[in-house]
């Protein structure tokens, strides 16, 4: 067989892997979503380095390894294309956790490869709260690269209108308008709690039912392809998430139409 005709040498594919920061104080779902996202029932494996090694290792709260920390990477074996990094919990006026935050989002914009960079950090803000605003302070605080979009994400949607629910049915005057009356009310307090303070430029989704194992996050995987501002880390996330087939297809279909249109135009 000549040089001509010789097959090319197969070029093996980079690894790719979308690394998130998921934040937010303590029982606001952040592991529940992960689990949906990577549609799994299973804990994440945890790694750290050790010795300049990236290490799986095992918490055990008598040792030096029991406490998280967020330079952990969590993964899920059967989608390891995700590496998540958790807050451990972002409680109301922590300052010392925030700085840890800010810190963490500060020196992986420093890092000069895709694969240790940041991409998106979804912060987590659970309604099951009477005051559910408290918890959207700190979320201005972590926008501190362009390049890594925040994502608010409202968890326990359905904790928040169950409790709303039983406000409303103290009142006699509710009566036959209770539904009714929930859904204002409940429309009328995320507005004011919620939207208003995280402002009109800030993407967000809203979860409810995520303790179903049969749940997905699609809308979140969506919005967050949409917020990226690189077109390369959109097709990252595109690789890592292939259970979103239809996702995957659209915005391929949209990448497209941007090349064709740049071509007709040029």
């Amino acid at each position: 067989m000549s040089d001509q005709t010789a097959p090319r040498p197969r070029r093996d594919l980079p690894e790719v892997k979308f690394r998130v920061l998921i934040a937010g104080r303590a029982n606001a779902g952040k592991t529940t979503i992960l689990q949906r996202v990577c549609d799994t029932t299973e804990s994440p494996e945890t790694y750290r380095m050790v010795d300049g090694e990236r290490t799986k290792i095992q918490l055990i709260p008598t040792s030096d390894r029991g406490e998280h920390d967020i330079t952990d990477e969590l993964k899920f074996s059967n989608h390891d294309g995700y590496v998540f990094h958790d807050s451990c919990g972002l409680e109301n006026g922590s300052t010392k956790e925030l700085k840890t935050l800010q810190d963490f989002v500060r020196k992986h914009a420093e890092k000069k490869t895709l694969y240790e960079q940041l991409h998106v950090i979804w912060y987590c803000i659970p309604m099951d709260d009477h005051r559910p605003g408290l918890n959207v302070d700190p979320l201005h605080a972590l926008q501190i690269d362009k390049n890594v979009p925040v994502i608010a994400v409202f968890t326990k949607l359905d904790a928040f209108r169950r409790n709303m629910r039983m406000d409303l049915e103290d009142d006699e005057q509710a009566g036959d308008d209770l539904d009714r009356l929930t859904n204002e009310r409940c429309e009328e307090i995320f507005q004011r709690e919620c939207l208003d303070k995280i402002g009109d430029t800030t993407p967000f989704v809203l979860l409810e039912g995520m303790n179903d194992p049969a749940a997905h996050c699609a809308e979140l995987i969506q919005t967050t392809a949409e917020a990226l501002n690189s077109n390369t880390v959109t097709l990252m996330l595109l690789a890592v998430q292939t259970k979103n087939l239809e996702l995957s297809v659209q915005r391929a279909a949209q990448e497209s139409l941007k090349v064709f249109n740049v071509e007709v135009d040029s």
